[in-house]
């Protein structure tokens, strides 16, 4: 009896012990690599590898990891249980490193590390600041890395006001800063909301005056009780829209604040207020009916809800209006209208000349070689991001960045952008030149 207790208390412990896989991580040329770090579905990291290429992966990681080394392309594994567990498999990484006959250049990955991710990356006075997800990055424009530091704030995005300050942006604050030689310098730290009232408003600035955005908020409640008895607390008021237009104001020092250019989308203000319209006539009905039978007609407010949502699709578009410094000319990009506007050095009006923005272009729609000073328009198409340089005040011709690129930036005549696996590359030879394929992380 002892012996089968023991035999069962055995393939109990196997079982809770449970299956695994050895993986044997190997290089083009079949030499262990060491440092390889995998990742299941749930973020739970395994390893890194040893000297011998060797990495456990249990199964409670599931059916696919992936595979991270600095120098080498994510690669995905999938697992399959059934005929692979306990067993050693060969994985064979392939290294990211390419070269290039036509200009004789050794692609070289940057030698600091990092979760393999860029989230965002700027430049200001010559350097270049690469936001990622775990670490920022100090580093010159060709990419060589000066110092990393954690990203401890959980900072998001990078974004750059008119003056040409920056700032880091994380879930619930701000912070600027400045970027001078091999030193980062931060500012105390606003909350996203005086971030919002008093910096992202900002248009364009010419000469000492500023340009603002009016960001408030307009709404249209219905002219009838919002509640009822029978409606079960559901409302019948329409929660606030966008103004579907821009208005820019010019801050002068010392004068009062004045209208610089107003601009509404005529055909969405149509559109929303006969949806505003057709949804107070279901809403009236209810309501009639209700004061002469007291029944109230709850399969209506299927339709009031959804008069209600084409009425706010009408105005939740929230278009950006891009205003930009051209030798002594400001440029301001009027979506609603499909025109580009030209202003002179005093903000006055020049010009109107039609320039059509449809939905192939994407954000930020124009973007300006803050260095060259040269404008560049981003448009994407079944997926591959073009650019297109001005010729003039027209676009002139195109060119691929790459498929699904994104944070496109052109610096000094040179094409920075972040691909869809979040490495950052640099056209080092031009914007029209052969790319070098330099990857950061």
């Amino acid at each position: 009896m002892k012996q089968i207790s023991l035999f069962l208390f055995c393939l109990l412990a196997i079982g809770l012990r449970g299956q695994y896989l050895d993986l044997e991580l190997v290089n083009a040329k079949g030499q262990a690599l060491a440092g390889v770090v995998a990742i299941d579905y749930l973020g739970k990291e395994y390893g890194p590898s040893n000297a011998k290429g060797s990495l456990r992966i249990p199964e409670t990681a599931g059916s696919v990891v992936q595979l991270f080394k600095e120098g080498y392309y994510i690669k995905l594994l999938e697992l399959d249980w059934t005929e692979m567990a306990s067993r050693k498999v060969k994985v064979e990484m392939q290294s990211n490193a390419m070269e290039l006959a036509e200009v004789e250049v050794q692609a070289r990955a940057i030698s600091f590390t990092d979760t393999l991710r860029v989230q965002d990356f700027d430049f200001q006075n010559d350097m270049l600041l690469v936001l990622g997800y775990d670490y920022l990055v100090m580093a010159q424009a060709d990419l060589k890395a000066l110092w990393s530091l954690r990203n401890r704030a959980d900072y998001t995005s990078i974004e750059r006001d008119p003056r040409g300050n920056l700032f880091l942006l994380s879930e619930d604050s701000a912070s600027q800063v400045i970027l001078r030689s091999d030193q980062l310098y931060f500012y105390p730290a606003v909350s996203r909301t005086q971030y919002g009232q008093y910096i992202e408003p900002l248009v364009a600035q010419i000469g000492k005056a500023l340009i603002v955005r009016n960001n408030q908020m307009e709404s249209m409640p219905l002219p009838i009780s919002e509640m009822r008895a029978g409606t079960q607390g559901k409302s019948m008021s329409f929660p606030p829209f966008h103004n579907q237009g821009v208005q820019l104001f010019i801050y002068r020092e010392g004068q009062e604040p004045e209208e610089f250019f107003f601009s509404v989308d005529t055909p969405a203000v149509m559109a929303a207020h006969q949806a505003f319209m057709h949804a107070y006539s279901i809403a009236a009905g209810i309501e009639k009916v209700y004061d002469m039978y007291g029944v109230w007609q709850h399969e209506k407010l299927f339709d009031l809800d959804v008069a209600q949502k084409m009425y706010q699709r009408g105005h939740a578009k929230y278009y950006p209006t891009p205003m930009f410094k051209v030798e002594e000319e400001y440029w301001l990009f009027d979506r609603y209208n499909d025109q580009l506007v030209v202003f002179d050095a005093q903000g006055h009006q020049k010009e109107a000349l039609p320039f059509k923005i449809d939905d192939d272009y994407i954000a930020p729609l124009i973007i300006q070689d803050y260095q060259q000073k040269k404008l560049y328009a981003l448009q994407k198409e079944r997926g591959m991001v073009y650019l297109y340089s001005f010729e003039g005040k027209k676009l002139g011709g195109a060119q691929k960045v790459a498929l699904f690129a994104r944070e496109t930036k052109v610096y000094d005549g040179k094409l920075y952008y972040i691909d869809e696996y979040n490495f950052m590359h640099l056209r080092e030879s031009g914007i029209s030149g052969i790319e070098l394929a330099v990857r950061l992380f």
